[in-house]
């Protein structure tokens, strides 16, 4: 069972956006059945801020990053270890009640703010979301999701086994101007995973009301066949060839 806890000071220049988020986490109540509770941060004894230092500290860190605000970031915790409400809101996701998550954070390079994490949990669901971050069997799915723009640079995480009719796209990523990017994941690339890349991103494109002319289709694998090259050409499908090199 998951759910949210948002704290926030009401009286601290971002107020204005506890509505948004709220409205947002009402959408995942009723599409995923994700219960979410609002603690004004005023509300907090000693012990319960207490609390929320632990349950921020003990989430995973392949999931969160970094956690601690530094000049150039805003951060759940401040320099001084402590709940940095003055400056941002803070999430918790929780599962079972057991903090697994928390925003903002800083995973990689990505700054991962509250609403655009909730807008994918909101199409994904929170079960796809900490799958995707922090337990993928796919080391090659972990890896883009931790790391999205060793792809490409700009890249950014959106989801991974995302399910729509046509079955389920293995990760999914917005590219630097805002396209959808649906990868397949293949040790060795056919004309299968071709026909099956396209078939996924025109149901995707169905379902998520996207234009799929304005998508992109993508397979990334360790190895291919020659004629998946002119298949992919044909297709309008980008291929990528792990390639593994010494560094020392």
């Amino acid at each position: 069972m998951y759910k949210f806890v948002l704290y926030y000071n009401k009286d601290a220049p971002y107020s204005a956006r506890v509505q948004t988020i709220e409205n947002t986490l009402e959408q995942i109540k009723h599409k995923w059945d994700v219960e979410f509770q609002l603690v004004e941060a005023e509300s907090l004894s000693p012990s319960q801020v207490e609390r929320l230092k632990d349950d921020i500290r003990s989430t995973l860190p392949q999931l969160r990053g970094k956690i601690v605000s530094s000049k150039s970031q805003v951060l759940p915790l401040s320099k001084t270890k402590n709940p940095n409400l003055t400056n941002t809101p803070i999430l918790l996701l929780y599962q079972n009640d057991r903090s697994v998550n928390v925003f903002p954070h800083l995973l990689g390079t990505t700054y991962f703010d509250i609403e655009s994490s909730l807008e994918t949990i909101a199409t994904n669901g929170p079960r796809a979301h900490i799958v995707a971050r922090g337990l993928l069997e796919n080391p090659i799915q972990k890896i883009l999701a931790d790391d999205p723009s060793i792809l490409e640079e700009g890249m950014k995480f959106l989801g991974a086994e995302v399910e729509v009719e046509a079955g389920v796209i293995d990760t999914l990523l917005q590219d630097a101007k805002d396209r959808v990017v649906v990868v397949e994941i293949e040790t060795k690339a056919n004309e299968t995973a071709v026909a099956q890349v396209c078939r996924l991103a025109a149901s995707y494109s169905s379902t998520a009301k996207v234009a799929e002319d304005t998508m992109r289709k993508v397979i990334v694998c360790q190895q291919f066949e020659e004629k998946t090259v002119r298949a992919c050409k044909g297709a309008n499908v980008e291929l990528y060839k792990l390639d593994m090199k010494k560094a020392t």
